[in-house]
Order: structure tokens, then sequence, then C-alpha cells
């Protein structure tokens, strides 16, 4: 799990970190398409919708994937906003799940911010990229997803920086 504005370097993170493929949660709009074409080239695979489109189908297919031993991708705050506001889809994936939060923060010394609702963020070549990652156990069926969702976002608020 990641902000939308982190996107940017997001493959390259789960070719050299994760052992098992990743499947993303990209939206149904043109740009989505983009990024869909671009996530297959860097071998990540996608499913399509978001929590204004196709969400429940989207969460079905995504639980699928989770079942057949592969990490989901999400970025809480997409596709529209507002940034960096953890919406509670994520928590009700990692509940059907039964699956823990690893959050990923990406902090780059110098970017280019674009200007968009998220100000997503491309590194400018050769510029440091720290990359923190963190665990958050699978919440508990008790818990409300917003409650869940307002811990997530504080802590990856946090790990991201400014």
């Amino acid at each position: 799990m990641l902000w939308h504005e982190r996107l940017f370097i997001s493959p390259l993170i789960a070719q050299k970190f994760f052992c098992r493929s990743v499947t993303a949660l990209i939206s149904t709009s043109r740009d989505g398409g983009w990024l869909v074409a671009f996530f297959k080239i860097m071998g990540l695979h996608a499913v399509r919708g978001s929590s204004s489109k196709r969400g429940a189908s989207a969460l079905i297919e995504l639980t699928r994937n989770v079942k057949d031993g592969r990490n989901a991708g999400v970025t809480p705050d997409g596709p529209k906003g507002p940034r960096r506001v953890c919406k509670p889809g994520a928590v009700a994936l990692a509940k059907l799940t039964r699956s823990p939060f690893l959050l990923l923060g990406i902090n780059f010394h110098s970017a280019i911010k674009l200007k968009s609702w998220d100000q997503f963020s491309i590194p400018l070549p050769f510029s440091k990229v720290d990359i923190h990652f963190e665990s958050i156990a699978c919440p508990q069926r008790e818990e409300k997803d917003e409650e869940v969702a307002l811990r997530i976002q504080n802590r990856l608020n946090e790990i991201s920086g400014v």
C-alpha cells in the first residue's frame, strides 16, 4: 500500500523486493489504461476498478488473486483523492483475505511534481530515493474500517514524508 503520488517507481520496487507477483488495483479511467500497459511491461498484473466504478467486482478479483498467492497493490487515496486520505476499501480487502498490510513509504530527494490532484511525483535522474517498508497486522473483524483506515493513513503519512 502506497500513496498514489508515489506510483512511478512502484513496479521497480516490486521487481526488486517482492518474491511473489503483484496484482495492482487500477482505475477504469483512460489514465488507468496507460498505467495498466506500463505495469504489464514491468511484469505486474492489474485489476480494474475503484471506489466509484467496478469497486465490488475489483474487490472480489483482488481477493482471488491474494488467495492464489499474489500480493495486492493498492493506493488507498486513488484514483481521485483526496490526496493522502485512506479510503476503507483496502481495509475490506485485508479483512477478506486475512492479510496484513505492507505499507510502502517512498521519499524522493529531488522530483518533479505534476499539477494534479495528488501532486504525482517523478524522481529526477540520479535523485536519492528512500524506501521504507512497514507491516501492520491484519485488522480484526470487529474493528471499524474507518478507524483502521485512519490509523493506516497516519502511519503511511509518517513514513512517506511531506
